[in-house]
């Protein structure tokens, strides 16, 4: 797997960590969904590793242009 590609695979995975992230977390805070604690916690999670995932990609891409 060359660079490109797997800078390209990261920032997809950082994506898609915010995103579900946020659509847990959401249903969580509308009511629209019970859950256990650990999972709001993992929810929570999944938005700060996404978020820092996007910064490590964004200062790896900054860094060699």
């Amino acid at each position: 797997m060359n660079s490109s590609s797997k800078e390209n695979y990261n920032l997809l995975l950082a994506l898609a960590f915010v995103g579900i992230g946020a659509w847990k977390t959401y249903d969580f805070i509308n009511g629209d969904e019970d859950m256990a604690t650990y999972q709001v916690f993992f929810s929570v999670l999944l938005i700060a590793l996404g978020f820092f995932q996007l910064y490590r990609w964004w200062k790896k891409r900054s860094a060699g242009e």
